[in-house]
């Protein structure tokens, strides 16, 4: 029978590019460097000495080092054994741990020396493997073998963990197929191909990191995994991104800030970086003409829209100049993709008009991990009622499309407040503030107590001028009350904003 797809398993990118670049560098850290055929191989044995804990497309936690190739290594042997993989977090609150354990009820936990004190908080009601003791498995082909039998296109990849806004993580699950659907859309619209060279520097259990690991493993790309203490010493960064000649680098705009702010980006210091892509929150114009300047090859950044559960919805190559003060749009949404901004009545709004973002693409997630009430309340099927079936994933985030049909997104649904009587939304005042000239990163908290606004930042503007141009770019309702000026905004291990955090500042401000 002819298959249609060419590619049913992800496990079909390795073994591709381990047969036509057998000695090419697949992924590299600071202590390990694996070829394309040593990971193949090195996951191969991982499978088959997995095969001594009767394992049937069950749930496996990866509870390791998230930034080193033997949990890449891992994330294979699983997928070898027919299984779905769960990377989190070692260093993540034992609570939040249990949490996820007790819902997602782990078949099997994968560790490592990073893990002891997670997996001692966890107890002795899972079963846990130490990772060394998978290594020196010889191949069971015949094994493999008839795991990939009954391997499906539609089968669990992965689930990712993200943190809801109820507190309660949602596992978000993705299958071969959109994992498939995403990954040959991907390398063919930027494009990358074998000579691209990644610079990954989200870790492994964040959304990010997708990009940098099974487009590569598509077309043969070799993938640097940088360290996480670089973005606390900028030089070094630069000096690792030149020493490996990275051509291709995805980060948060809280990322690409801090090395811009640190004064290193040198007029043409990175000649081989062609893709510059931030994700996950607005940058505005005078970072992206820092770093276009500092890659001239790249020529403009890649802006996109993305979401764990959406992977990406829209892509824009930056083709004007903007202002320092500008905030940048993020992205024209793709052909596959649909995006419907509707009010708070469900009704689709004209371009233009903010509202809630609705989007369906061909890669969008099957659902949250045995989560009913939450998957009942995040999808909707056939919003504008025309008679037909599309179901759309209810984002959560606010945005508009301009008048040039680019996405622009102005923060959290979730983020929603009352204050001063009316109804506001906390990115509201942080994309007012990231388009001032002088700031270079913010995040608003609101504390409930108190009902105030506190508005954190950094750059070179002063409080007192930076409340001056807020009240040129804001009603009068959504002016924040206290204006605090910091020399770094805290991040979570997701290089975002940290806003618990911040919220404990408060009680340390006075009045």
């Amino acid at each position: 029978m002819k298959e249609y797809y060419k590619v049913t398993n992800v496990l079909e990118y390795l073994e591709g590019s381990a047969k036509r670049f057998p000695d090419k560098i697949a992924f590299a850290d600071e202590k390990e460097t694996l070829t394309f055929s040593q990971l193949r191989d090195e996951a191969m044995g991982i499978g088959s000495a997995l095969k001594q804990f009767d394992l049937h497309k069950d749930p496996v936690v990866i509870l390791m080092d998230a930034r080193h190739v033997p949990n890449l290594k891992a994330t294979m042997g699983i997928l070898y054994a027919g299984c779905f993989y769960i990377p989190l977090d070692p260093a993540s609150p034992a609570e939040r741990l249990q949490i996820i354990f007790e819902k997602l009820e782990p078949a099997l936990v994968i560790c490592d020396e990073k893990a002891q004190a997670a997996k001692e908080a966890l107890g002795g009601t899972y079963r846990f493997v130490d990772y060394e003791t998978l290594t020196d498995t010889a191949i069971d082909e015949d094994y493999l073998e008839s795991v990939r039998a009954e391997s499906n296109f539609f089968d669990r990849l992965f689930i990712m963990y993200t943190s809801g806004s109820t507190g309660v993580p949602k596992g978000v699950v993705h299958t071969h197929g959109q994992m498939i659907d995403y990954t040959e859309f991907t390398y063919r619209r930027y494009p990358f191909d074998e000579h691209t060279v990644f610079g990954n520097q989200s870790p492994f259990f964040y959304a990010n990191c997708l990009l940098d690991i099974y487009p590569p493993l598509a077309v043969g790309a070799t993938v640097y995994v940088l360290s996480a203490s670089l973005l606390s010493f900028p030089k070094k960064m630069v000096e690792e991104l030149q020493a490996n000649k990275i051509t291709e680098l995805c980060m948060t705009p809280s990322s690409f800030n801090a090395i811009a702010e640190a004064g290193v980006l040198e007029p043409g210091c990175l000649p081989d970086l062609e893709f510059i892509l931030p994700s996950g929150e607005t940058i505005n114009g005078k970072v992206m003409k820092q770093w276009e300047s500092a890659a001239p090859k790249a020529g403009r950044f890649w802006n996109f829209y993305g979401s764990t559960e959406l992977l990406s919805a829209s892509l824009y190559k930056v083709d004007r100049d903007y202002g320092d003060d500008e905030n940048v749009p993020s992205g024209i949404p793709y052909r596959c993709t649909h995006i419907l901004i509707v009010d708070e009545d469900g009704k689709e709004l004209p371009r233009g008009e903010k509202g809630e973002m609705l989007i369906h693409n061909p890669w969008m997630f099957s659902g949250y991990y045995k989560d009913d009430a939450r998957n009942e309340a995040s999808f909707v099927d056939d919003p504008l009622k025309q008679g037909y079936h599309e179901l759309f994933f209810r984002t959560g985030d606010m945005g508009y499309l301009n008048e040039k049909g680019e996405l622009v997104v102005v923060g959290r649904k979730d983020n929603m407040i009352k204050h001063n009587g009316y109804r506001m939304e906390l990115g509201e005042v942080e994309f007012a503030a990231k388009g001032i000239r002088g700031t270079h990163d913010c995040c608003c908290v609101h504390d409930k107590e108190s009902g105030r606004i506190f508005l954190f930042y950094t750059g070179e503007i002063e409080e007192k001028a930076l409340r001056s141009e807020l009240k040129s770019k804001l009603p009068k309702y959504a002016m924040p009350e206290k204006v605090v000026h910091l020399d770094s905004i805290p991040y979570s291990a997701n290089v975002k904003a940290d806003r618990l955090a911040l919220a404990r500042m408060i009680p340390e401000l006075g009045d």
